[in-house]
């Protein structure tokens, strides 16, 4: 490592040091699985049934995976694409605000319950 105020501290090398190396390795790859998979559950749209999973880590944080294309799937988000949002082929979709009848479909799930918000008493 680069001491300090002597530049740029490089992340340290377990090259040499295995058992180290699969720990952090797993770790890693418990997190991935954690932040990725862990905790989604599916919402179907009210309007169009657009079918996502969702995860809230808090009211104000929403995770939401697309079972189906996007652009196909939900007419809110094809129409932004024909009315010139970001080219679907470069998967434009992640630049366009969420549907607000999926937002409302998902706030409804946590109403009733469906969706787990933590840290939030019901």
């Amino acid at each position: 490592m680069t001491p300090p105020g002597k530049g740029w501290a490089k992340a340290p090398d377990y090259s040499g040091r295995a058992e180290t190396r699969a720990a952090l390795e797993a770790t890693t790859a418990a997190d991935r699985r954690e932040y990725l998979e862990s905790g989604f559950r599916p919402v179907e749209c009210v309007s169009c049934g657009s079918r996502v999973l969702v995860k809230k880590n808090s009211l104000e944080h929403t995770s939401v995976q697309w079972i189906s294309d996007a652009a196909t799937g939900c007419p809110e988000f094809a129409a932004r694409l024909a009315a010139g949002a970001p080219d679907p082929s470069t998967k434009g979709t992640a630049h366009i605000e969420s549907c607000p009848k999926l937002r409302e479909s998902i706030d409804r799930a946590v109403r009733e319950g469906l969706l787990e918000v933590p840290g939030r008493d019901v």
